[in-house]
């Protein structure tokens, strides 16, 4: 296949990103808070860390019951309808006269006015998932009337309400600032963690080039670091707490920092709205690749080039800290709310340097060679090394080209080697020359976020539009055997612990024979499973799919039908008078259910059955019930990869 009309192909699966520049706007005075009832108790705050995007509004709990009436917060009308087994379900966008807008997501049902708008446009175009579209005359509202019911449709865990504000440019605004009075909250954001990361090859963090992690000592808002920490080179702080609010015990973001050096501002975050175009910021703002090794997400006190994210304020050095003396620092962290609860956390730290390495080793165990990717640099441990080891290690570049790697420091049993991978030509090994062993990079290309590009490998292509990478980074491209299930070999494409700000699509060709209708490109999860990523199968027979993170990826196939049956009745049975809906299980092993082509008649005739992925059913509201006697039900549904699975049933009404 050519490269460009590989291009062509792929830029129907890829975007681009292009930031609005923001502005400030000034408030609404009076918001009728969303949901009747006189308990304003928040499950969710705005802008908390959640996968892939900073969370857009508040959640707002309901006792985790469903039904509860939700109303207009302002006068308006209701401009836009939209009903999804994904994202916020069942939604309501409301237009205000200010320019703003009101979002109500995870609805349970609308109110009758607007059920019946949705419930004619489904049968006018036989589709369950809706999106629709108002004029300012069709839908007005005003502030207290009942507009739903709070629910758990959509990407929803448990019966909320999901609120959000946006301005006229659709930015999100933090919904609390309207209703800070009703909320309340008299707690200081709590403190789990500080830490220490190095950011450039010079750096040292108490001799040593590597994340220091500590539990500072402490407790209602104010917190202490023991001991002095040394600081060489380029040193971002970062912090792992969160927020809690008077009468909930769910873990909230943290909307406000400050880090002063010997009382200088040098960063400042301040989170009161974004764009959508800026959620993927999110995967800078905080540490990734330890949140990949760890599951915890240390946000970051210090500002990436390539961040462009627009929370931050007063920056001294993009908030990077280097001392250029031994003198003793203070810094000075401070974590606070929209009520203004405050937390301090103290550190000291002085100038420090390398940490000494001993001159001779005299171990007797196997010595080995291993390490790890962080951001742009490869970091080698020897373990067990011999006193020839202090010489150093080589870096072998293509043309025979061959670089000594000094030891950066001593730990434990292990010496320890930095090698910065932004280099021309890109590295392909580090070898112990003693030993003979080595660590392999396969770095085929250095991805620039200012181009497309197009990487090859075997029987894969890998397309990464304009802005898919936050930064020049080399690629790690590697080719493994597949194992006997697979219908290809194994692409390792970059490393899992670097984030991706938009996807790259990948392309790939089975290398055995297989139903092309049926083959899929699998991705490897974090637990080691191959999970479903995508597929679409072109003329060729390349099948396409398009990836939001680095990681291993294969061609497999499914053949097998999803599995159809009755949850709330048997097929033969009486429907009895009392029963109000058709509940039936529409489940897939492998590549899900494929929502939009899920289709069922009732004697002939179309019905509608709304889909819920959370639970893999779809069920039909019995509004009119049949006339008496035997009625035929057939339901069909497809999933992703092209997969009928059908029933027939006969029902007794």
């Amino acid at each position: 296949m050519s490269v460009d009309r590989a291009i062509r192909s792929i830029l129907l699966l890829a975007g681009v990103l292009v930031l609005p520049a923001l502005n400030s706007q000034t408030p609404p005075p009076d918001y009728r808070f969303p949901m009747s009832g006189d308990e304003f108790i928040l499950s969710g705050t705005f802008g908390e860390l959640r996968p892939n995007h900073f969370h857009s509004g508040l959640d707002i709990k309901t006792g985790g019951e469903v039904g509860r009436p939700l109303v207009a917060a302002t006068s308006g009308y209701v401009y836009r309808i939209k009903v999804s087994p994904f994202g916020y379900g069942n939604a309501i966008y409301i237009r205000n006269p200010d320019g703003n807008f009101n979002v109500y997501g995870h609805m349970s049902r609308f109110s009758p006015e607007i059920e019946a708008i949705v419930y004619q446009q489904q049968y006018t175009t036989k589709r369950w998932e809706q999106e629709i579209y108002l004029s300012e005359t069709d839908l007005p509202v005003y502030p207290g009337k009942v507009i739903g019911y709070s629910g758990n449709s959509g990407s929803s865990q448990g019966a909320h309400l999901h609120f959000e504000i946006r301005d006229a440019e659709e930015r999100i605004l933090n919904p609390l600032q309207y209703y800070r009075s009703l909320v309340k909250d008299d707690v200081p954001p709590i403190l789990q963690t500080l830490a220490f990361e190095p950011l450039s090859p010079d750096s040292r963090i108490n001799g040593r080039h590597a994340k220091l992690e500590l539990v500072p000592e402490g407790k209602k808002g104010a917190y202490t670091v023991p001991g002095v920490v040394e600081l060489k080179g380029d040193i971002g702080l970062e912090y792992e707490g969160y927020d809690l609010l008077t009468g909930a015990g769910n873990h909230c973001g943290i909307n406000y920092s400050k880090l002063f050096l010997d009382g200088k501002l040098i960063y400042e975050f301040r989170l009161e709205k974004f764009s959508f175009e800026e959620k993927k910021f999110i995967n800078v703002h905080f540490d990734y690749g330890h949140h990949q090794r760890s599951g915890r997400k240390l946000e970051r006190c210090y500002v990436a080039p390539w961040n462009k994210f627009e929370a931050y304020r007063n920056l001294v050095n993009q908030g990077r800290i280097r001392l250029d003396d031994q003198r003793e620092h203070e810094l000075l962290l401070e974590l606070s709310d929209l009520h203004g609860n405050k937390t301090t956390a103290r550190a000291r730290v002085r100038g420090g340097d390398h940490a000494p390495i001993p001159r001779t080793f005299d171990y007797t165990e196997l010595t080995t060679l291993d390490g790890k990717i962080t951001r742009n640099m490869f970091v080698g441990q020897l373990s067990n090394p011999s006193t020839g080891h202090l010489q150093g290690l080589d870096a072998l570049f293509p043309g025979g080209i061959v670089k000594r790697v000094r030891p950066a420091w001593f730990e434990g049993n292990s010496l320890f080697f930095l090698l910065d991978l932004n280099q021309d030509p890109l590295p392909y090994a580090l070898r112990d020359p003693i030993t003979g062993k080595s660590v392999e990079f396969s770095l085929r290309k250095r991805i620039d976020p200012a181009r497309n590009m197009v990487v090859e490998e075997g029987e894969a292509m890998a397309y990464f539009p304009e802005q898919a990478a936050f930064e020049p980074l080399p690629l790690h491209f590697r080719r493994l055997p597949g194992t006997a299930d697979m219908y290809s070999d194994v692409y390792e494409i970059g490393w899992r612990e670097i984030p991706l700000r938009s996807p790259f699509v990948l392309s790939m060709r089975a290398q055995r024979p297989g139903r092309p209708e049926h083959l899929v490109i699998a991705k490897k999860d974090a637990r080691g499973r191959w999970v479903f990523l995508g597929k679409e199968v072109r003329e060729d027979g390349s099948i396409y799919a398009a990836s939001s993170a680095f990681g291993s990826f294969c061609v497999m196939a499914d053949s097998t039908p999803p599995l159809i049956r009755p949850a709330n009745f048997s097929a033969g049975a009486n429907i009895s008078p009392t029963q109000s809906s058709l509940v039936l299980e529409v489940r897939d092993d492998f590549s899900g259910i494929n929502g939009q082509h899920i289709l069922a008649t009732l004697d002939g005739k179309w019905a509608l059955f709304e889909y819920d992925a959370k639970s893999n059913t779809i069920t039909h509201q019995i509004r009119e019930r049949p006339s008496p006697g035997v009625h035929e039900l057939e339901v069909m549904a497809y999933d992703m990869a092209n997969n009928l699975g059908a029933m027939r049933f006969t029902l007794y009404f």
